[in-house]
């Protein structure tokens, strides 16, 4: 307001939240499941978020923008760190919870031995 006091928001402010609220629940919604998946269920469903995640990203940025060589080498660009980002998640996730598996695997285990006794 102070730099452009004669600038004012539209409705388009208030709305553009919700639909790309909207647009990134999309692959979201797509890996869930109410039964456990196979390995390679879960594996195809990660890969087909993974490249929705890109389609949305790119589309969003760029929808405006006219194809030439320079934005198809920030679309590339964009799509790299998405996949980089998406692997750091999932390895710190599958960390995490690799931890959390050790630590009932053997809480269970001294469970065992005191009850077996």
């Amino acid at each position: 307001m102070i730099f452009r006091p004669e600038q004012t928001f539209g409705y388009d402010a208030y709305l553009t939240p919700l639909i790309l609220g909207f647009l990134t629940l999309i692959p979201t919604l797509l890996t869930y499941s109410s039964k456990e998946l196979t390995i390679r269920q879960l594996l195809f469903r990660k890969a087909i978020q993974l490249l929705l995640d890109i389609v949305i990203v790119i589309a969003v940025i760029f929808a405006e923008s006219e194809i030439n060589s320079e934005t198809v080498t920030a679309a590339i660009g964009v799509s790299v760190s998405i996949v980089i980002v998406f692997a750091a998640v999932h390895v710190i996730e599958w960390t995490l919870e690799r931890r959390t598996a050790k630590q009932l695997t053997e809480q269970l285990a001294e469970f065992q031995q005191r009850n077996s006794s």
